[in-house]
């Protein structure tokens, strides 16, 4: 330690006198931390993910100023010493006893990073609740569910509880009812695949899930290529089942229907059709666009940050011999024009980020003036 002081004094101006050393290595420090926030603005810039890169270079960065300010601050040398040992020790505590909670979650959010089966904008269903994750954190994972609530998991729950991921690709939607025995299966399969049909679901198929005790238990089920408008698209096929089952006749009174009025018994519980004059309005994605606003604005950021860094990758790419060069002029333009769209999804997620502060913000203020 004397020897480093020595260098860092060898290099500090004599007026500074004993707080030369200091007044250097505050200079270096705001230098490197500097030139890191340039670096990693670069890399926003062009897309890169550096959320836990930044946020542990930080972490590090704070601690190294610390130790060597203590280092190089004028003082005695006991003093030094005692100073270095209570900061150690306050960092073996701090460790010790949140080893069980931060650094267990530090180290599964590491492990979800790494295995990546899921990414903001993706649905996720976690202990029966289904939303679109808005945020990946170090310690937490926020999504939205479908009362537009944020739901923060911390990282070691979902690596020690199963948890299911709706691929982005395509999903299948599925919707089960139960029906009475005295309808034969046939016209009911005929009626569900109609209405699968109906509700845009591509390779619809039925499934009978259960033989119960009063009545049978079908599921109805289809392909769904547009994996965020699942919300709409469940909802959507239970209604289209309705109308389906409804159109041919078929009651839907069970598992244990019991009605004490007389009735005839032609008579059938299907309501009246009323006359459309219009057609009804295509809502289709309105409900996911208000549910999951966040999750959709992370969403569209890291999409454009995958087919920023593809096209990326595509320029750098050598053309084989013989082969067609590709147009680099026109991959050049459709990457400018994607950077312009991240750049306006990453201040639309500020904006975004902004009103859920502001929001809090005046729900703690109503708090205050209640009490």
């Amino acid at each position: 330690m004397d020897e480093a002081l020595g260098a860092v004094n060898s290099v500090a101006p004599d007026w500074l006198g004993e707080w030369g050393p200091f007044a250097v290595l505050m200079v270096i420090l705001f230098g490197v931390w500097m030139f890191t926030r340039k670096i990693f603005a670069v890399q926003k810039d062009h897309g890169t993910d550096i959320r836990y890169r930044e946020q542990g270079t930080k972490l590090a960065f704070r601690l190294s100023g610390l130790l060597l300010g203590i280092t190089t601050f004028p003082m005695d040398s006991e003093l030094r010493g005692q100073l270095l040992s209570l900061v150690g020790l306050l960092l073996s505590a701090a460790i010790a006893l949140s080893s069980t909670s931060v650094m267990g979650n530090l180290m599964a959010g590491f492990m979800l990073r790494t295995v990546n089966s899921f990414r903001a904008g993706d649905y996720i269903e976690f202990r029966n609740e289904l939303g679109r994750v808005s945020q990946r954190g170090l310690l937490h994972v926020e999504f939205q569910n479908e009362t537009s609530e944020l739901v923060t998991v911390p990282n070691l729950l979902l690596v020690q509880e199963p948890y299911n991921v709706v691929r982005s690709s395509g999903t299948v939607v599925s919707a089960e009812v139960s029906l009475g025995y005295d309808v034969d299966r046939r016209d009911i399969e005929t009626a569900l695949l109609k209405a699968i049909e109906g509700a845009e679901l591509g390779d619809g198929f039925v499934q009978i899930r259960n033989l119960g005790d009063f009545s049978v238990n079908y599921r109805a089920s289809g392909w769904l290529k547009e994996a965020g408008l699942l919300v709409s698209a469940r909802s959507r096929l239970r209604g289209k089942m309705l109308d389906a089952l409804h159109d041919a006749g078929i009651e839907i009174v069970s598992p244990s229907f019991m009605n004490q009025r007389p009735l005839p018994p032609e008579q059938k519980f299907i309501p009246e059709r009323k006359k459309i004059m219009r057609a009804e309005e295509d809502k289709n994605g309105h409900a996911e666009e208000i549910l999951f606003s966040k999750a959709e604005v992370a969403s569209a950021v890291e999409n454009l940050e995958g087919k920023i860094k593809k096209l990326k990758e595509k320029l750098k790419l050598e053309p084989e011999e013989g082969a067609e060069d590709i147009d680099r002029d026109a991959i050049k333009e459709e990457l400018s024009a994607l950077t312009e769209e991240l750049e306006q999804a990453r201040e639309n997620a500020k904006e975004e980020a902004a009103r859920d502060r502001h929001g809090k913000d005046d729900e703690a203020e109503e708090t205050d003036q209640e009490k």
